[in-house]
């Protein structure tokens, strides 16, 4: 029995590793990364058919349903690395407030948490001078991190956001 229990949970991982290669190489082929994803297409078939002989040897209905779940687990982990790491697309945040004070406490969260960004002076409706933050997200962990501070303060913010 301890075998068994053993061998489902080797097959799990093992299923999971196998489903987070096959949709990689779906987005490496949409990201025209032909050689990366012919290599992963070559270490998916090997798992696959290696994981087809160990269920026929199984025998074990069990068996299909710890697959089963670990192919859905292993499509959700690779598209949270996706999503985590793309930089398919950068997100221009154009950021304006009127207090200068507030803007230099931004400019140097941007800067702590390596968001490249270009702060230049502005002027506010009264004309007196504040700043103005252009803030490149290259991730979308990066605009989520932007969200969270302007969502999280206290100060209003005017925000233009172009997709480049």
């Amino acid at each position: 029995m301890k075998a068994f229990i053993i061998n489902l949970l080797v097959v799990f991982v093992i299923k999971v590793i196998d489903n987070i290669l096959g949709t990689g190489k779906t987005i490496l082929i949409q990201k025209n990364k032909a050689f990366i994803a012919s290599l992963t297409v070559v270490i998916s078939q090997i798992i696959f058919y290696k994981l087809i002989d160990a269920v026929s040897d199984s025998g074990s209905e069990i068996m299909i349903y710890v697959i089963a779940i670990a192919s859905g687990i292993g499509t959700l982990l690779a598209l949270m690395i996706s999503n985590k790491f793309s930089k398919d697309r950068t997100y221009v945040n154009i950021i304006l407030n009127d207090n200068k004070e507030v803007m230099m406490e931004f400019r140097d969260w941007l800067k702590e948490h390596k968001i490249t960004n270009l702060t230049t002076d502005g002027y506010t409706k009264d004309w007196e001078k504040t700043l103005a933050i252009t803030a490149y997200a290259e991730t979308k962990e990066e605009s989520k991190l932007i969200d969270e501070f302007i969502n999280n303060s206290e100060y209003k913010f005017k925000r233009i956001i172009q997709k480049q």
